[in-house]
């Protein structure tokens, strides 16, 4: 079976952005002994199915669990298991090897990061969906930045995409769009993940969206327990955001530090995020992104930043786009369906409040559906 040529944006990943190529190695130590040539971890072969393989010669049992299954690999000569499946949907999904058991590391298949670690994962094309692929257009470039942050008196990293003509025209001002990861995710996720940087680029080139820095961060704060061993606390980002993050963004790199220009947006944890610091702090944002989540925190199904809720008028003249969006088939689609009851209560339904938009796209809790969230956001803000 022929192997299907892909666009480079589905090789491009934190590690690398050319595709892995098969390698070669001893199979022991012993001299004048054979080389083995180690083939790619997963291939897309020409039919729609997807081979994977995994180099093992001493396991007694390697298996590949996908999409809830989990499949057993055959073993060859050369010590490299395989198996081929055939995805049911399209887009980045996890893909999980096991090796007498245990969950190990492919390291000759892609590797991204989810569920707080490294993990292996497949990108499915979707037939005649393209526009978070590399083109032929001009190309913002994605960098990593470092600030000090007294939040966590911690040196802290954030990822900015700066638009194709930041470099060569000096005197432009940009909008600024704090984006947000989820649970278990990182700052590099929604470039490389998510592809933000491409969707932006062409949404660019087509004249659909407004020239600005996308700034991402870890809203997995690190910070210590009161005995000093390492910690998460996502409800450090407001306060990261607000009082570190921000504050240096306007300092090294040329933005408007108006709210008129300023956007947040954040998928399932970083949904919550969002919805917390954008209505503690309305002065501070105009455009508001709620993508596979949450206006309540899911930890009570409350929070003190809901009383904004209640004032219609304050809501409708301090964000000028709220927009919500959630895959058809995401579990959280009944928490999705109580909060659009409680937008409707309180006089926020699309039909009464137009800056509120709701989308659906077809999906689950996925990337796929959070690429479509974010092409859609990108055209609705810093319109004058």
């Amino acid at each position: 079976m022929s192997r299907l040529e892909l666009n480079r944006a589905y090789e491009c990943k934190a590690i690398a952005f050319n595709e892995q190529l098969p390698i070669s190695t001893k199979a022991g130590t012993v001299i004048g002994e054979s080389a083995v040539t180690i083939p790619k971890g997963i291939q897309h072969l020409g039919d729609g199915s997807i081979m994977a393989s995994f180099y093992a010669p001493e396991a007694g049992v390697v298996s590949l669990v996908f999409a809830g299954q989990e499949l057993p690999m055959v073993k060859g000569d050369d010590g490299v298991w395989e198996t081929t499946f055939v995805p049911k949907t399209p887009g980045l999904q996890a893909v999980i090897f096991k090796v007498d058991g245990v969950t190990v590391l492919n390291p000759m298949a892609p590797i991204g990061f989810g569920w707080s670690r490294p993990m292996n994962y497949v990108d499915v094309p979707e037939k005649d969906c393209d526009f978070y692929l590399l083109k032929d257009v001009p190309h913002g470039v994605v960098v990593q930045d470092f600030y000090y942050a007294t939040v966590t008196g911690n040196y802290e990293s954030c990822m900015l995409y700066l638009p194709p003509e930041y470099m060569s025209v000096s005197d432009q001002k940009y909008p600024v769009l704090y984006l947000q990861h989820g649970h278990g995710e990182n700052e590099k996720c929604w470039a490389y993940q998510g592809k933000v940087n491409f969707i932006m680029d062409n949404l660019l080139a087509e004249g659909k969206a407004v020239p600005c820095i996308i700034v991402m961060n870890n809203g997995m704060v690190h910070t210590k327990d009161s005995e000093g061993n390492p910690i998460m606390d996502s409800s450090l980002l407001e306060d990261l955001l607000v009082k570190d993050c921000i504050p240096f963004i306007e300092r090294k790199y040329r933005v408007y530090t108006d709210k008129n220009n300023r956007a947040m947006a954040g998928l399932s944890m970083g949904s919550m995020q969002t919805s917390i610091t954008t209505m503690h702090h309305p002065e501070l944002f105009h455009y508001v992104g709620i993508f596979s989540g949450f206006l309540r925190r899911i930890s009570d199904g409350n929070g003190d930043h809901l009383v904004f809720l209640d004032d219609k008028d304050r809501f409708q003249s301090a964000f000028k786009v709220f927009m919500r969006a959630i895959g058809t088939e995401d579990f959280f689609g009944d928490i999705f369906a109580k909060e659009n009851e409680l937008m409707e209560e309180k006089g926020f339904a699309p039909e009464q409040c137009p800056n509120h938009k709701i989308y659906y796209y077809p999906g689950g809790h996925e990337w796929q559906v959070w690429r479509k969230c974010i092409y859609d956001f990108l055209q609705l803000v810093f319109h004058s």
